[in-house]
């Protein structure tokens, strides 16, 4: 079976080795990317999030690390 493009928070948070109430907070302070919104639902695009990651998970929208 092929791998989802987009992530659910749970599934964000699994491949980031962090809680989803973690997951929340990193993104409130800019430390993690945001999701994109599709009505009520958040999701991470995999491959963005796989860059993020690759690239040392650096902060975003001027989040301090």
């Amino acid at each position: 079976m092929s791998e989802p493009i987009l992530l659910t928070k749970r599934e964000a948070a699994h491949l980031a080795r962090v809680s989803e109430r973690t997951l929340d907070r990193l993104v409130a302070s800019g430390k993690f990317p945001a999701p994109i919104r599709i009505g009520t639902q958040c999701r991470w695009e995999r491959t963005g999030l796989m860059k993020w990651l690759y690239d040392g998970a650096p902060a975003v929208n001027g989040g301090r690390r």
